[in-house]
């Protein structure tokens, strides 16, 4: 059986000592805020509302790469409870863009990513090449072509790229064979709910390219050591252990929060079941402190919500 505690199982005194025991709240999006390109969950928004009337900091740290920075905050514009600014949005492009401008990277860039993503890295002014070849490969002529034919780069960056081929993947090998040419990772899950299981996330391809190049990325994303290192340094006024992170993935939530010292709360209703928790060893590493079925059971007076098991998730 988990050692998490249910929210819902706790004393009125308990509850108290869980509110005070952080100042700054890491809250993922998809599956926990709001259904993956999709509503609101029901009470999420008056949950987030009660956190922020008691006095927390609040900063959403998404994988979601699909939707913009812009579109995040007008999503959360639509529910009038709370005010969402850019700067409390952690998003895997505009993290990269971030260390880029850091470094005064001016070179071009091979970006294999949605294309929501490479706008964000366009509009901030960084110049990304295009595909070389067909993009069908049907003989050995358009194989190398795919993959010499195009621009050399100063950088690669890996995120979610639903056309992701092998070409691609060769491509950026040859590329990253110079020592010189950065290379960057936006979302590194190795699996990401969707529809009814589990698909392949970005997370295997970018360990595919590491293994073959034998150096790894500078990884901005979830579950990444250097998104660690970087939302440390964006708070330094708040020890890790004045920090609660809420997720709804295991690995790339959980585990990425623990490793970071941060205290955790494990959300229901996106890619994790109770099973799931149920089946970890307690002193696991992915074990949550806390859990709650949907995240309007941290809000006063909450209405039960129906189990409703929404048919897509992501992190």
């Amino acid at each position: 059986m988990s050692s998490a505690k249910h929210l819902k199982s706790l004393s009125e005194k308990e509850l108290v000592e869980f509110f005070d025991s952080f100042d700054l709240v890491f809250c993922d999006c998809d599956g926990v805020v709001w259904y993956p390109l999709r509503d609101f969950i029901p009470g999420s928004a008056e949950a987030l509302a009660h956190l922020a009337h008691l006095g927390k900091q609040l900063t959403f740290v998404t994988n979601n790469s699909i939707s913009s920075v812009k579109e995040h905050i007008e999503k959360f514009d639509k529910q009038g409870q709370l005010k969402i600014d850019e700067h409390q949005i952690v998003h895997p492009a505009q993290t990269i863009c971030d260390h880029l401008k850091s470094i005064n990277f001016q070179g071009l860039i091979y970006c294999l990513a949605t294309p929501p993503f490479k706008k964000v890295l366009v509009d901030a002014g960084f110049r990304l090449t295009e595909d070389s070849g067909t993009g069908v490969i049907t003989s050995l002529k358009d194989l190398h072509e795919a993959i010499f034919g195009g621009d050399s780069v100063e950088a690669v960056i890996m995120d979610v790229d639903f056309n992701l081929s092998a070409a691609k993947m060769m491509r950026a090998h040859v590329q990253l064979q110079d020592p010189k040419c950065l290379f960057l990772a936006g979302a590194a899950d190795a699996l990401i709910p969707f529809g009814k299981g589990e698909i392949i996330g970005p997370g295997a391809f970018i360990d595919v390219v590491t293994q073959s190049v034998g150096r790894r990325p500078i990884t901005l994303g979830k579950p990444g050591e250097d998104l660690r290192r970087l939302l440390l340094d964006r708070h330094p006024e708040i020890p890790p252990s004045r920090v609660l992170f809420v997720g709804d993935s295991l690995a790339s939530d959980i585990g990425f929060a623990r490793a970071s010292g941060y205290r955790t709360l494990l959300v229901l209703t996106g890619g994790t079941k109770l099973e799931d928790v149920r089946q970890l060893p307690a002193d696991h590493p992915q074990m949550p402190d806390y859990l709650v079925d949907y995240l309007g059971q941290m809000a006063p007076n909450e209405k039960p919500q129906s189990s409703n098991s929404d048919s897509t998730h992501s992190t």
